[in-house]
């Protein structure tokens, strides 16, 4: 078959992995960026594949390792996961990929004997390409919520990503012997539904691992949850250790305001009554937000700055009630503010300051956090160099939320925005 009528099935399946990649990691760059790179991978992914079916034998066995190579590459390049979880991400695909290639080329070699080479290699395009949209579906649907919940750190990504280079290369042998016709269709549509049964059982065990590290995932979130609840709980001892003094010592305040009035002495008296109220307006549990959970957050976080000589300004517009589990927005907001908090001790500035703004526009929560930070904070892209749990748990939940987070640093403040669509 001439290498010409094969350009256009080339050209679907190199856009059939751009669109897989687009939609299965985390966006690293704009659409538009992401546009010129997937055009610039479809045109590689079409020369080193047309070369390869115009050479065949050898070069077209190396030019097979070079597409792989090259939409590994480009995968890695787009997508913002850890290394480990690409690779397990894309080895997934590729052997699903490569599942869909071999049974509909046996399937259609045993049933369709009598269909020319042209008709029969664009059907098994087509059909594979409508097989991996559909998983691409299902994946968005009920599994891309749970791998994003998963911290990027988790090392069991390493052990998933083994297994599924085990299972590809079973299947990238069987396509070897398929395209060599090695062996008699029969015994290789056995072997192949051999393998792929295997397969099966092995990936049961694989998202059974995932459901493990997810609940893993959620602990860690209970846990920051309960810190933040214990924080908020010193907070109101404190206040209620002052409340209890400033009680405890009234009869004195009256004594020494009922001396003033003997006196005459009403300015004194004005004195130090504006001196008591401002001693109880600090004693007092200050209200941040309306709603419970951020309020909480903020309290706590406001005790903090204050100990540790940070100014805090706070503006919150939000409802009481919000479209968001409290054990996200927990989460979420708590990482946000440890982190600020971890920047101004760092900082070494005379004056370390934190701002926190919270509002809700148009279904969409918008949080933006600023904080003095050290001259060594650095960013790659959007996010600061060697983001650790606590970003990559900002993270999650943000794209949890078809949101997304954004780093800027300017003038030795850092500002970390957090965007959520309710």
């Amino acid at each position: 078959m001439s290498g010409l009528y094969q350009i256009p099935a080339l050209f679907l399946t190199a856009f059939c992995h751009a669109v897989v990649a687009y939609h299965m990691a985390e966006h690293k760059y704009s659409e538009k960026k992401f546009n010129i790179y997937g055009c610039i991978y479809i045109a590689c992914f079409v020369s080193i594949s047309g070369y390869g079916y115009a050479a065949g034998g050898t070069a077209g066995i190396l030019s097979y390792v070079g597409i792989v190579l090259c939409t590994f590459l480009f995968s890695c390049i787009v997508s913002r996961d850890c290394f480990s979880k690409k690779c397990f991400l894309f080895i997934t695909y590729f052997c699903l990929f490569s599942v869909l290639d071999n049974m509909l080329k046996l399937m259609i070699k045993l049933f369709l004997p009598h269909i020319s080479e042209m008709a029969g290699y664009y059907v098994a395009i087509v059909l594979r390409t409508m097989l991996l949209m559909l998983a691409l579906a299902l994946y968005k649907r009920y599994v891309v919520a749970i791998f994003r919940s998963i911290m990027d750190s988790d090392n069991r990504w390493w052990n998933l990503a083994l297994i599924a280079l085990l299972f590809y290369l079973l299947q990238a042998t069987v396509s070897v012997l398929n395209a060599r016709n090695i062996m008699p269709d029969v015994y290789l549509l056995l072997t192949f539904a051999a393998i792929s049964f295997i397969m099966c059982a092995v990936y049961g065990v694989v998202f059974s691992n995932i459901s493990y590290m997810k609940k893993n995932a959620e602990a860690v979130l209970v846990q920051q949850n309960a810190e933040y609840l214990s924080s908020r709980l010193s907070v109101l001892q404190d206040a209620e250790e002052a409340n209890r003094r400033l009680r405890h010592d009234m009869r004195h305040h009256i004594e020494a305001i009922a001396e003033y009035a003997k006196t005459g002495d009403t300015s004194a008296i004005l004195a130090y009554i504006g001196e008591y109220s401002t001693e109880i307006s600090e004693a007092a549990v200050k209200r941040y937000s309306v709603n419970r959970t951020i309020n909480s957050i903020l309290s706590a976080y406001a005790g903090k700055a204050r100990k540790g000589g940070i100014d805090f300004l706070i503006r919150c517009n939000v409802p009481k009630e919000l479209k968001v589990r409290e054990i996200d927005l927990i989460a979420l907001l708590g990482n946000l503010l440890e982190n600020a908090l971890h920047g101004c001790r760092e900082s070494g500035k005379e004056k370390p300051c934190m701002e926190i703004h919270i509002r809700l526009q148009n279904n969409r929560l918008i949080i933006v956090c600023n904080n003095t930070c050290a001259d060594k904070l650095k960013l790659s892209g959007s996010l600061p160099t060697g983001k650790g749990i606590g970003i990559s748990s900002i993270l999650t939940i943000c794209q949890k939320h078809d949101g997304n987070l954004d780093y800027k640093i300017e003038n030795d403040v850092c500002s970390a925005c957090a965007v959520l669509n309710l």
